[in-house]
């Protein structure tokens, strides 16, 4: 469902039954994401602004009210237990859907902007890096129980077989970018099985996660889904949870390393340092032997699944060879300079 003048609709009566107001102007869509729509609008007579989500069915994630309720509830103990910058969910109404069809929910809308770090805009500061690590840093350290979820999580040994064998048409359109991809998988994890059998995938990847430190993590912290304050040099807040699951802290860590320790085209050795330092202290627990020696061959697992994503995500918001490159970058670097990023030793003198 698109059609604006059908959502403002049925969006007005849901602000009239929970007395949220009535809308002031018409909405807008913010985003047409792979997985969710976004729109802004302001109601009166408080003169407030809100985001409606509308939460769509893909191949990507099964889309389901357990799955959602579970999101909006974790958001909601970062925001009122650890007082994290995150859009709680306005409830009531809570989860709601429009025709039966499709799950929606209400969230304060946060002002801020983004820092969009590319070759041809080195934006990275090393606040925002600090501001990142402490962020999930603190989100790992007090976690609440954890509960059994149906959200999928990602398969390494899956992306690795789907890069190799089954994205010929990529290869075909970008050869040069398909070579690049192909050091990663080819040197970098020439340890890790190259199969298909999803037992045998399982297997291996439940005996590479023993003894990691598991927990809820958000699994897509990228420069889109950050905002910071655009008159402090502070967070203002970390959104879109929709790809959150049980997982290692490991995923999240080696993300946000690859993607917020660079600036422009470069990854830089300081801002690592730094990035892991802060982390360790907010989680308030040391990074494991085995996290040190699993960290490289995540970094390069993380950034593969955005890889293989972006392959076969339509209407990307600019272009493929673009993305990709921005994502190669960072580890290609940690490909040549693995011992000196990630010697234990070496980040504590």
């Amino acid at each position: 469902m698109t059609d604006n003048t059908i959502i403002s609709n049925q969006l007005a009566s849901i602000l009239t039954k929970y007395s949220l107001g009535e809308l002031a102007s018409p909405i807008e869509q913010l985003t047409n994401g792979w997985t969710n729509l976004t729109f802004k609008f302001h109601t009166k007579p408080s003169g407030k602004a809100y985001i409606l989500r509308q939460y769509l069915p893909s191949t990507f994630r099964e889309v389901n009210l357990e799955n959602i309720q579970f999101e909006l509830n974790f958001i909601a103990h970062l925001f009122s237990q650890l007082q994290l910058p995150v859009a709680a969910a306005i409830d009531p109404p809570g989860i709601f859907t429009f025709d039966n069809r499709t799950y929606c929910a209400i969230f304060p809308f946060i002002r801020g902007i983004k820092y969009l770090d590319t070759p041809q805009t080195p934006t990275r500061q090393l606040w925002q890096t600090v501001a990142i690590a402490r962020f999930l840093g603190r989100m790992h350290s007090d976690q609440p129980e954890m509960k059994s979820i149906t959200r999928r999580s990602v398969n390494f040994l899956d992306v690795k077989y789907e890069i190799v064998f089954n994205c010929d048409e990529f290869q075909e359109e970008y050869p040069d970018l398909y070579k690049r991809i192909r050091v990663i998988t080819d040197e970098y994890l020439t340890n890790i099985p190259l199969t298909s059998d999803k037992t045998e995938q399982n297997r291996y990847q439940n005996e590479l996660e023993k003894d990691l430190p598991i927990g809820y993590i958000h699994a897509d912290l990228h420069d889109d889904n950050v905002i910071f304050s655009p008159t402090e040099n502070k967070l203002a807040a970390v959104l879109d949870f929709d790809d959150m699951y049980i997982g290692p802290f490991l995923i999240d860590f080696t993300m946000a390393l690859c993607l917020w320790c660079s600036v422009g085209s470069k990854l830089q050795s300081d801002y690592v340092k730094e990035f892991l330092g802060v982390y360790e202290n907010e989680r308030r627990m040391l990074i494991t032997e085995k996290e040190w020696q699993l960290m490289g061959t995540y970094c390069y697992f993380t950034v593969l699944n955005q890889i293989l994503f972006t392959i076969e995500a339509e209407n990307d918001a600019k272009p493929k060879e673009e993305m990709i490159n921005e994502l190669l970058l960072p580890v290609e670097f940690i490909g040549k300079e693995m011992k000196l990023l990630f010697s234990c030793d070496h980040l504590k003198k």
